[in-house]
Order: structure tokens, then C-alpha cells, then sequence
């Protein structure tokens, strides 16, 4: 039975429970009776939720060793990279959320990967490309989640990269066994594997097929890259703590492993998914310039609660434009999950994508009308677009700029969406001290493109990182050194005295 020490989540999702901390206790803040598919959590000193419950359980060894949540949620991370692979590779994203309980303030970290440089659309346009592809590896990005990792456990935590690291060393290193959902990923993969790229055929496969369910999976390249990388670290520990995890930081963007990354996707023609061949576009200048950034995020007061999202650069606003929305429903007379309140709040839902759609980007390259997209006014008067009775078919993005006092600029082309094909999973921790952690690894998954068998080494494909392979780009529109937008966004909301 789990413990306030052991107790994990086995799934982490955004409709799940809600996490509530104070300074004194950590619990869940739902009726026990609703709770019917997870357990209830309840504990003193840290809660854990991800997607895998031997990450969760890397989280909650941070404890023992005198870590806090943030700690906790940074060895989990590096823990899915290994056990979710078909959802997060090392080599991806990391959009994150910090509420630090010493600055008293909440923090996002901007763990969303850049575009190369040369990947511009007149790059793709002389090619005839038209759509930036799906797979393959001219959508790969110089690798996010390495920099979003070190930055927070640097800034927020307290523990070495040695300590947060060794799960996922043993993990990678000795294996772990093999589950439903990583091998029915793998089954969907296997015939391109074979067909096409051998590598992953060679780490994968056994026979020409995915490893069983319940037999041990191991990747060795990945351990190996994360041993290097506490090499790197204890190299510089006599010059400090910020300076040991700098060094780990250079070995990685400024070392053996971008030039390995680079080597490899500038060397290695794959076909993508709208049949071109091409190698890749990152250069080793791509990975030195590479920054982390720690922003002030977006939020919105709802109903007594301030929620906190990642700005335009990732979808969360979205989230934020549909409380907006719905602030003035009688969501609770409707009743919960009655037709009404779910026709009212997909018609919002609607209305808050399409402007995600028209308007969000990377704030560097695109203005984009925040005030005036989360303003009451521009809400009310999209609110009334929503008809109690009619479901909406259209795309209907608004005119935030008036809501802002600014005039609008010339209207963009229309955006054509594209399927989602899933692969995300998520990341939560929270200690009695207050200190929260909310993060959504993603991309860079072995689905994407090819991965390659080192001999200890990151010999990586588009940034496989020697065991990952790195995020697909998906911007409003490609830009060299932008950043794609980010889909799945981490969130956190307060009261006058908690957050959740």
C-alpha cells in the first residue's frame, strides 16, 4: 500500500483531480466518491503524478535524499525519457510551470525547441515543400528538454545532476519491463523499422518484432549519454553547484553531443511522411546559441482562482480564453456532463482554438494580442457566438486588437489545421513546503525518426540525444530560430492561500 513516502500516480491527465498544497499538507481536492478510477493520494511531505509509475517512484527517492518538488519533477522527466519513449523522447520539449515557495511567485520555463536557422519558408518553398512534415528530419529543432531540465533543477532545486539522474541511468541501463502501451506504439512502427530504418530495427526489435509484454527493455545509448553528462558535471564540482550543471549544460549544446546530433541528421537521408528525402538543417551553431528562458506566464482570475498557463508560445492561453468564456455560464445548473454543459463547453472550446489558431506564435517573431484575446469584454463579446441550442461548424477566429486599442494588422491566410497524432504525457510534484512543479514533456518520440545505436556515444539521428530522437516543428509559420508552437500546455492555478 502506498505511503505520504511512496504513494504514486500510475496516469497523469488534465482532466484528473486536482493537486491542492499548502505550506502544511498535500492532498487531493476531490470527494473520495467521484474518485473511481485512481487512487486517493494523500501525504505530508511531497504527492507525485506522471505517466509512469517508475518515474513517479524516482520522484518520490528525491525525497529521501533531502530534495524538494521541483528535485522530484526534474528526476521524473529524465525518468519518462526512458519509460515513455513513445510519447517523450530526451531529445524533446519541456514546457514547464515552477511555483516557488522561497520567491513566492510563479515561473514558466520556456523548454520549447528552436527552429534552425536555415529552416525558413523560403527554404521550403524553392524545395515545392508546402507542409512542413510530420516525421522525418526537416521539422527537427535543436533539442529543448536537456536546457529546460537544467535550468530549473539549477534555479529551483537543490540536488546535484548526479542525484536526479541515477534512476534514469539504472533505468536505461538495466531495463525495465516492457508495457501495453509502449509496445502497441512499437507494433505500429516495427514494419518501417524494418523497412527503412535499421537502427531502430536494431534497438527495438527482436526477430523482426517489438519485445513482449513483461520481457526487459534496455537502452543502453541513452544511459550512457546521461552518464556523460554527469561526467561533465563532476568535472567542475569544485567550482560550484551552478557552475558544475553549466559545464553538464556545455557538454551537451556546445560539446561531443551537439556535434554528434548534428554529424548524424546532416549525414543521414531519411524519407519523411510527404515522401521527401532530405537529411536534416541543425547545424552545431543552432545548438550553441540555444537559451532557456524563464518567463512571467499568462493568467486569469476564474471564479476566486488565478490559473496560470505558458504564454502564446505554447496553446495554453486557450485554456485561459475558455474560462473566460464560461465565466459567466451556470455551469453547475446545467449539470456536469449533462448535453447542455457539454455543447456549451466545446462551442467555447471552438472559439478559443480558432483564435489560437489566427493569432498564437512565438511572441520573438509575432505580435500577438494577448490583452485583448483574454480581456472580459472581448469574451462577452464572443460569448455571444455560442447558440444554446445549434452546434457550430465554422471556424471563427475574432478581432482581439479593439480590446486592446490597437487596429488590427493585415489579416493572415487562413490556417489549415492538421490531425492530431498524439504522444504527449505529464509531470506533477508538490511538497509540503509549498513548491510546485507542473510540466509537459513531449515530442522527439522513436516514432519520429530513426534511431541510432552508438557504442556508448550520442551518435544521434535529428537529436535522438543517444536514445531520443527530437521534437517535429509546428509553428504559424516557419521561421529560422523560431519556436514551434507548443500544444500540450502545463497549468497551475491559487487561491488567496493555496495553489493546485
Amino acid at each position: 500500500m502506498p505511503t505520504d513516502r511512496d504513494a504514486h500516480e500510475p496516469r497523469a491527465a488534465s482532466t484528473g483531480p486536482q493537486i491542492v498544497a499548502s505550506g502544511e499538507n498535500v492532498r487531493y481536492d476531490r470527494p473520495t466518491r467521484d474518485a473511481t478510477t485512481r487512487p486517493i493520494i494523500r501525504g505530508r511531505s511531497l504527492v507525485v503524478a506522471c505517466g509512469h509509475y517508475l518515474a513517479s517512484l524516482a520522484g518520490m527517492q528525491m525525497h529521501a535524499l533531502g530534495g524538494n518538488a521541483i528535485d522530484a519533477g526534474v528526476a521524473m522527466v529524465f525518468a519518462q525519457a526512458v519509460l515513455e519513449f513513445q510519447g517523450f523522447g530526451f531529445g524533446g520539449e519541456a514546457a514547464t510551470l515552477i511555483y516557488s515557495a522561497r520567491d513566492r511567485r510563479v515561473v514558466a520555463i520556456n523548454g520549447n525547441m528552436r527552429a534552425p536557422r536555415a529552416a525558413t519558408i523560403e527554404w521550403f518553398r524553392e524545395r515545392g515543400i508546402t507542409d512542413i512534415p510530420g516525421d522525418g528530419f526537416l521539422p527537427a529543432g535543436v533539442c529543448a528538454a536537456p536546457d529546460a531540465l537544467f535550468t530549473t533543477l539549477d534555479r529551483y532545486g537543490r540536488l546535484s545532476l548526479a542525484q536526479v539522474l541515477a534512476p534514469a541511468i539504472d533505468l536505461a541501463a538495466n531495463g525495465f519491463a516492457m508495457y501495453e502501451g509502449m509496445q502497441r506504439s512499437l507494433q505500429a512502427s516495427a514494419s518501417r523499422f524494418q523497412a527503412e530504418w535499421p537502427t531502430s530495427a536494431a534497438l527495438f526489435l527482436r526477430d523482426g518484432a517489438p519485445p513482449a509484454v513483461g520481457d526487459v527493455w534496455r537502452n543502453p545509448d541513452l544511459a550512457r549519454t546521461y552518464e556523460r553528462l554527469v561526467e561533465a558535471e563532476q568535472r567542475a564540482r569544485s567550482r560550484g553547484r551552478h557552475e558544475a550543471l553549466e559545464a553538464a549544460r556545455d557538454f551537451f549544446y556546445r560539446g561531443p553531443i551537439a556535434r554528434e546530433i548534428v554529424a548524424f541528421q546532416r549525414d543521414t537521408a531519411i524519407r519523411d511522411a510527404g515522401g521527401t528525402v532530405s537529411s536534416g538543417l541543425l547545424t552545431e551553431e543552432d545548438f550553441a546559441s540555444f537559451d532557456t528562458r524563464i518567463e512571467t506566464p499568462v493568467t486569469v482570475d476564474y471564479r476566486g482562482y488565478d490559473v496560470y498557463k505558458c504564454g502564446p508560445w505554447s496553446q495554453g492561453p486557450v485554456f485561459l480564453q475558455q474560462l473566460r468564456l464560461l465565466e459567466t455560464f451556470d455551469l453547475r445548473g446545467l449539470g456536469h456532463n449533462t448535453a447542455d454543459y457539454i455543447h456549451t463547453v466545446i462551442e467555447a472550446a471552438k472559439l478559443a482554438f480558432a483564435d489560437r489558431e489566427r493569432y498564437y506564435g512565438d511572441p520573438e517573431f509575432v505580435d500577438v494580442p494577448m490583452r485583448g484575446l483574454l480581456s472580459r469584454e472581448y469574451a462577452a463579446a464572443r460569448r455571444a457566438l455560442i447558440d444554446p441550442q445549434t452546434a457550430s461548424p465554422e471556424w471563427r477566429p475574432g478581432d482581439p486588437y479593439p480590446f486592446q486599442g490597437d487596429a488590427p494588422p493585415r489579416a493572415p491566410a487562413p490556417t489549415a489545421s492538421r490531425a492530431w497524432h498524439g504522444g504527449t504525457t505529464g509531470t506533477r510534484a508538490v511538497d509540503a513546503e509549498g513548491n510546485m512543479f507542473s510540466a509537459v514533456p513531449s515530442g522527439a518520440t522513436f516514432r519520429g525518426r530513426p534511431s541510432s545505436r552508438g557504442s556508448g556515444s550520442a551518435s544521434a539521428p535529428a537529436g535522438r540525444c543517444s536514445g531520443s530522437t527530437i521534437p517535429i516543428i509546428r509553428p504559424r509559420s516557419a521561421r529560422g530560430s523560431g519556436r514551434g508552437r507548443h500544444s500540450p500546455p502545463p497549468w497551475c492555478s491559487r487561491t488567496a492561500s493555496r495553489f493546485s
